[in-house]
Formats: C-alpha cells, structure tokens, sequence
C-alpha cells in the first residue's frame, strides 16, 4: 500500500511537471493554484502518514514544489512592481536595444515590440542618442539578431552613424557585457554615460539583476508584450532563471534531500 502510494505521488508529480508549463501558458492563475494545491496535499501525506519512507518522500517532493512556486510568484511580482514603476527621462547616450531569439529571416512580434519601444523613445529626445543592438545569430542559416535589428531601424528612418551592432552575443549577460565594452571603446568624455536598456517587460526582472551584478548603472524602458505571446514567454523566462540559477538550486535541493532521508533514520 505505501509503495503504491509512492508510485501515484511519483506519477502526479511527473504529470504536474510535464503539463504545467502549458497549462501556465494558458491559465497562469489556474496553474498556480494547480502547484499550491500539489504542494498542500503532498505537505498533509507527509504530515499524516504512518510509514517513514512515504513521509520522507512526499515531504521532499513538497519542499522541491514550494521553492520552484516561490521563484515564480517573486518573478511575477518583480515584473509586476517593474511595470508600474513611473520615470521620466529627458535625455540619454545611449539605447541599447536587446536581442531575441529569431528563428527565421522575419523579425519575430517580440523582438519588434523592443524596436518599437526604441524608436518610441530615440523620436522622443532632442539630442538624438546612439541605439546599440545586441544580438548574435539564433541559427547559422540567418543574419545575426543585431543586423537584423539594424534593417529594421534604417527602415524606419534611423541613419546609419547613429546604430552601433553588436553582433557576438549569445544571452542576456553576454548582450549586456559585449554591449558595455562597445560603450567603453567609444566614450571618451570624463563623466559617466547615461545608457537607456530596451528589452521586453517579461524580460526587466532579469535584465535588472544581470545589470546589477556587472555593475552597470542605467535606466531601464519595457516593450510590451502582445497577451497571446506574454505568458509563454514568462515560463521561458522563469525556466531560464533556475537555469542561471542552478548551482544554488541543486544546493538548496540536496540539503532538502539529506534531510528527508534523515527523517527516515
């Protein structure tokens, strides 16, 4: 009886963390409740069952969950406080446009929102800042995010001495560092430039942090995502901060373990 228990504990689980992602896409509010409700039950098994390994392991499954719907409910708070945080900026250097991922020669609706956002603001300041755009290639069969994003802005009537690519780039700190040292090459006065970070909503949460620990000091402007695409792109973005985040996690994860099992002896 205990063992099947497992075997159904293990299986819910499994289930819960092949669909959820899905489920988030669609109904985020609705997965949420989903994981607390895992979380809550398997929390109660492990309060009220007789045998020490069902106890154990449904305790430690419990703690996995918590910590994994803590993140996200921080992540969502993060973007939400971000998005309502007012500022007024009169004028900057620099506007560093971030790159995403494009898988085909046509500039994906996200990646455009952030040209948007840029051009938004670049149209907005009476002395005209340099837009840098940070992105390598996504594939080897298409031009780099960068140059892509560039035909975009010459399109729009941006003129080319005013666009600086950054073609290297592979992820978030790697746009931000490469994009710095851009800055750094070309920035000959003595005062500190004022540097403006275009990227999208559900992507500040990260980008700020990112900035934060390379010790970048800049403002920071959120492209808006359309709804269809904004909370798949929230569970991408979440996944990929456990991702960076990972050593810490497997630490926290083990030390969980250990003390399940300890609960056995």
């Amino acid at each position: 009886m205990n063992f099947l228990l497992m075997v159904i504990v293990t299986i819910i689980e499994a289930l819960v963390f092949y669909r959820i992602r899905f489920v988030y896409s669609r109904q985020p509010m609705g997965a949420i409740a989903l994981s607390g409700t895992i979380v809550l039950t398997f929390y109660l098994l492990a309060k009220f069952s007789i045998n020490k390994y069902v106890r154990a392991f449904t305790f430690s499954l419990a703690t996995i969950d918590m910590i994994l719907l803590v993140i996200m409910l921080f992540y969502m708070w993060q973007m939400d406080r971000n998005l309502k945080q007012r500022q007024t900026i009169q004028s900057t250097d620099f506007l560093l446009v971030l790159g995403n991922k494009c898988t085909s020669s046509r500039v994906p609706p996200i990646l455009m929102s952030r040209f948007d956002k840029a051009l938004e603001l670049y149209k907005g300041f009476v002395v005209k800042p340099k837009i840098i755009v940070s992105g390598g290639r996504s594939t080897s069969n298409i031009s780099s995010e960068a140059e892509m994003m560039r035909h975009y802005l010459l399109d729009a009537g941006v003129s080319d001495s005013m666009i600086i690519t950054e073609t290297q780039s592979r992820n978030t700190i790697q746009n931000l560092s490469f994009s710095a040292i851009k800055i750094h090459d070309i920035w000959h006065k003595n005062n500190r430039p004022r540097v403006i970070i275009v990227t999208s909503d559900y992507h500040l949460p990260r980008t700020k942090y990112y900035a934060k620990r390379l010790g970048l000091k800049v403002n920071f402007a959120a492209a808006r995502t359309v709804k269809m695409l904004m909370w798949p792109e929230m569970f991408r973005e979440f996944t990929a901060i456990l991702w960076y985040n990972r050593y810490s996690l497997c630490t926290i994860l083990g030390m969980d373990i250990l003390f399940s099992l300890s609960m056995c002896l």
